[in-house]
């Protein structure tokens, strides 16, 4: 299934930030775009062959990735993965044929494709190759079949870009639910000093409900012992179908008690946005882009406008460690900001992955300032976000260069319910340039500012030039992405001073308006 997606940073009924550190740097941050199709019906898990998943996965490379893939280079390391738990398999490839052996005996040979870039006949070649080394294999023969599969997946990846990959049916299932919410009871939970503890409830969730609070230890689930169970395992204990019942135990430890509750599975969909005000401003942590983001940000918009009232003096939207998420919550996110005009644009090899993206919203909160906070750790969704509001004026950026993530990689579901993640376009900010590799360049770096209650306009104005030779770039060089990324190198804190500067700017128009403007197309195309 073809999903509109960026990344997987953290999921919601079960895992923290704490459960999934491993996951969510490898991934980075995955954003998909690109035009829905049905999925195609697939067989069990258990059922499906390495050979279709492969002869799927080199069609979509073939027809979808945003460089044109060279299928001699590729198919090679995929055979390698696929047999590389048998030693005594090995591949000869030359110009003419591919020939497969086994302990030095020839075992099958075939015609080389003539075309590097036809995914269908690379496919269909390998499809070929796997058949006969699983029929001569002993060792491949006692294989599990996901991991032939996942074997050769990595390696075909292995060969693409680094933003593309492939999730195994455990962890696609686990990136589905982050996206797209599913059967759960609404908590968040970690494991720490080697019990089970519940970080979070979600307002009106069915834990709630079941009067479960934050700090309880998990004990059972469905009267099965859960104290000494890794974490994933109570992950997918508590998930399953909405509606469905299931009967969670805990210890409250401030008083010692042990608590049954009998609760339903509700759709669940991990929570991204929370505010909390400070002062008259208001403090929105995004942590992440899921389909409920955009509707939580507005929720949160109103919530602070009704508390605060007129007196709210603007918004500080904290994006430090925001890996991504739903290209589609990207746009319409920057929309509640940004009335009418360009908001990002995408450029690839498929024809429809060009493409622009406008706001038409007239902006939810189109006139509240804005300081926007990121860091090394904010990319792709993140980075969107954060590029247009600059570019286009609406807020001033505040922290670090962030990540540096500006590719769109669309989501397939393959034959055994594993994920492709496939890079096939690269995002460009109003303005033009890209930040893939390069990262955005806040308005203000955090570590040149050494006491935020004495910024002054000379401090702002520093940056100007800096920030209109980011925006020229088209395509820098390795170089000097090193170079412009020292400026403000990028970090992975998150000190209490970028909120502190935040709050001085938009308690100072006059200051707020001269940072805002350092980074806005129009102030850096003017002539100087």
């Amino acid at each position: 299934m073809l999903v509109s997606l960026i990344n997987l940073f953290r999921s919601a009924l079960s895992y923290t930030a704490a459960a999934l550190i491993a996951a969510s740097l490898v991934a980075s941050c995955e954003m998909t775009g690109g035009a829905s199709q049905p999925p195609a019906a697939t067989p069990s898990t258990a059922e499906t062959s390495p050979e279709r998943v492969i002869l799927q996965a080199y069609r979509l490379i073939s027809d979808r990735h945003v460089n044109e893939p060279d299928f001699r280079k590729i198919s090679v390391e995929t055979y390698r993965g696929f047999a590389s738990a048998d030693p005594e398999l090995s591949l000869q490839a030359t110009d003419q044929t591919y020939t497969i052996l086994r302990d030095g005996k020839v075992i099958l040979s075939r015609p080389t494709p003539t075309d590097p870039a036809d995914g269908r006949a690379w496919g269909a070649l390998l499809t070929e190759l796997f058949a006969a080394s699983i029929g001569a294999s002993p060792v491949l023969q006692q294989s599990d079949r996901n991991a032939l599969t996942k074997a050769a997946m990595v390696a075909t990846t292995g060969q693409l870009d680094k933003n593309t990959r492939y999730a195994d049916p455990e962890e696609a299932r686990d990136n589905r639910f982050q996206r797209d919410g599913g059967g759960g009871i609404g908590i968040t939970i970690e494991r720490t000093d080697n019990k089970t503890i519940i970080r979070a409830v979600q307002d009106g969730s069915p834990a709630a409900k079941g009067g479960i609070h934050e700090g309880d230890q998990i004990l059972s689930v469905d009267h099965e012992n859960m104290v000494d169970r890794p974490l994933i395992d109570v992950v997918h204990k508590l998930r399953g179908p909405v509606g469905a019942p299931v009967m969670l135990t805990v210890l409250r430890p401030e008083s010692g008690q042990t608590i049954t509750a009998a609760i339903r599975r509700g759709r669940i969909i991990p929570t991204t946005v929370a505010y909390e005000r400070d002062g008259n401003l208001a403090l929105i942590h995004l942590s992440a882009f899921n389909s409920g983001t955009t509707e939580a940000l507005v929720k949160a918009i109103d919530k602070a406008k009704a508390q605060i009232g007129p007196q709210l003096a603007g918004i500080i939207i904290d994006m430090r460690g925001n890996r991504g998420g739903l290209l589609d919550q990207a746009e319409s996110v920057a929309e509640l900001f940004i009335s009418d005009g360009v908001i990002f644009s995408t450029k690839g090899r498929h024809p429809d992955a060009d493409r622009t993206y406008r706001s038409n919203s007239h902006g939810h909160a189109s006139t509240l300032p804005i300081v926007a906070l990121v860091n090394g750790n904010s990319a792709s969704a993140a980075e969107i976000v954060a590029a247009a509001l600059q570019d286009r004026g609406r807020a001033v950026i505040v922290g670090t260069t962030s990540y540096g993530k500006g590719t769109v990689q669309t989501v397939v579901r393959l034959p055994n319910q594993g994920e492709l993640i496939l890079t096939w376009s690269r995002l460009l900010a109003p303005s033009g340039y890209t930040w893939n590799e390069l990262g955005v360049m806040p308005n203000i770096c955090t570590a040149k500012v050494a006491d935020p209650d004495k910024l002054q306009p000379s401090a702002v104005d520093a940056n100007r030039s800096l920030l209109q030779q980011w925006h020229a770039e088209r395509h820098p060089s390795a170089q000097e992405v090193a170079t412009l990324r020292r400026i403000c190198p990028p970090g992975e804190d998150l000190p209490r001073r970028d909120v502190e500067i935040a709050g001085r700017l938009l308690h100072d128009p006059t200051l707020y308006a001269q940072a805002v403007r350092l980074g806005s197309v129009d102030q850096a195309a003017a002539p100087r």
